[in-house]
Parts: C-alpha cells; structure tokens; sequence
C-alpha cells in the first residue's frame, strides 16, 4: 500500500505500524524516533504514535520534538 512520510510515497506491506513506516523512510530518522528527538505527525498536525496503525493514503511528517 502507498503512504507518504515527508513528500515522499512509500510502498509499504498491510498490517505496518508508523515505526516500521519511519525505518522504511529513514534508519537515521527511526532511532530519532526512538530517542523522543522526533514526532510523527498526520496530515491535519496531530501528533500519532509511532505503534499506531498505517492505512492506504495516509499522509505523515516527521517534525523535531519540542
């Protein structure tokens, strides 16, 4: 399925959670995930949390946490 995480499409398996959708995207951005140094945010700015789901469509970015 295609997500896109900062303009950029991804091709992503069905049953990917947003942590596996930032590796896929960026290792380096991943482990600035996993250090609280970055956030994940949808396409209306809410923040999600890296577990949550993945669905066909989604638009995310990755912002520096505050």
């Amino acid at each position: 399925m295609k997500v896109i995480l900062n303009n950029t499409e991804l091709n992503i398996f069905k049953g990917a959670t947003l942590n596996d959708l930032v590796l896929m995207y960026s290792e380096r951005s991943y482990k600035m995930l996993k250090n609280n140094k970055l956030c994940i945010y949808d396409r209306f700015g809410n923040m999600t949390e890296p577990d949550g789901p993945v669905y066909e469509g989604q638009v995310f970015f990755l912002k520096r946490a505050e």
